[in-house]
């Protein structure tokens, strides 16, 4: 009985501690490395957008599955360079405070278009979509394609692939989540990001790596929520469908990864990422195709002087047929 005793009282002083750690250490990031852009009201919840440089048109970045914009930011200050370029966080990612409900592919769009209206971010647009970001790309340019312009793929996920391949990854999510939960919330994750980063975090610059920690080292509610909830809220009717030619004569740049492995694509669908890279090339007459040789999936966090190349090019040749 007494052993009984001082286990649970030294799991409980355990656990208390990691909780006092985090929220102190929370504390002390929040004047060190606050949110770049502004929080703006969608409905019941505010996202985070930050928008950098001058010019037209205005690109806008989607991270991936799960993943905060900060994972882009050394991609946007490169393109800021040339152009205006915004980045958002969905729901429940990064600075954004998480949503009151389930947030299937048309509440994102909805929060999308919210944001860039109340944010003031007029088209035309240049969307560049990471990985699952293509999937919101691609559902918010048929619903409002006047406004875009012209695209640059990141390893984009084919909607039909996403969504048949999904099933088969959101069980190891749903099973992990509340591990990932715990562990920000008892200060677990910040202790050990310090070692368990990718290279590509190594190489940021101090503050972009100050931004990086501090985000990711504080729970983020909608990490598994923003796919699962896409795809088990999405109709197959109101699912984007790749038509060959549908994005007209817009200039698009499709990137893909040349090296398998990593944080990568799951290796049972490797096999068929390029065909279906291949489609997404021909959903515009002016395409073409980037084999990014040297890098995983996530190749705008590996080579952000690559992608932001990309969007130069494309930038350039919207300016071009304005």
């Amino acid at each position: 009985m007494r052993k009984a005793f001082w286990i649970t009282f030294s799991v409980t002083a355990l656990l208390l501690t990691g909780v006092i750690y985090e929220r102190r250490a929370e504390r002390i990031d929040a004047p060190r490395h606050p949110a770049p852009g502004r929080l703006i009201a969608v409905g019941d919840h505010r996202l985070h957008l930050w928008c950098v440089g001058q010019g037209s048109p205005t690109v806008l970045l989607l991270s991936g599955d799960g993943t905060p914009s900060v994972t882009m930011y050394a991609a946007q200050r490169r393109i800021a360079v040339d152009t205006h370029v915004c980045s958002y966080d969905r729901a429940g990612l990064g600075w954004s405070a998480p949503a009151t409900h389930a947030m299937g592919l048309r509440d994102q769009v909805d929060d999308l278009e919210q944001l860039l209206a109340r944010g003031g971010v007029a088209g035309p647009l240049v969307l560049v979509p990471e990985s699952g970001g293509n999937v919101i790309a691609l559902a918010f340019f048929r619903r409002a394609p006047r406004r875009v312009a012209g695209m640059v793929m990141v390893d984009g996920s084919e909607p039909a692939l996403w969504f048949r391949g999904s099933p088969d990854e959101f069980p190891m999510l749903r099973l992990t989540d509340p591990l990932w939960q715990a562990g920000w919330h008892l200060g677990i994750v910040r202790l050990i990001l310090s070692f368990a980063v990718p290279s590509w975090v190594e190489d940021l610059p101090p503050d972009l790596r100050g931004q990086f920690d501090a985000v990711w080292s504080r729970a983020m509610p909608g990490q598994a929520r923003d796919p699962l909830d896409r795809w088990e809220r999405t109709a197959v009717a109101e699912r984007p469908r790749t038509i060959s030619g549908m994005l007209g004569d817009r200039p698009l740049v499709v990137i893909r990864h040349g090296l398998a492995g990593g944080m990568g694509v799951p290796e049972k669908y490797e096999a068929e990422w390029p065909a279906a890279q291949a489609r997404l090339a021909r959903l515009s007459r002016v395409s073409e195709m980037v084999v990014a040789t040297r890098n995983h999936h996530p190749i705008a966090e590996e080579n952000p002087a690559l992608v932001s190349a990309q969007v130069r090019r494309v930038v350039a040749r919207v300016r071009a047929h304005k």
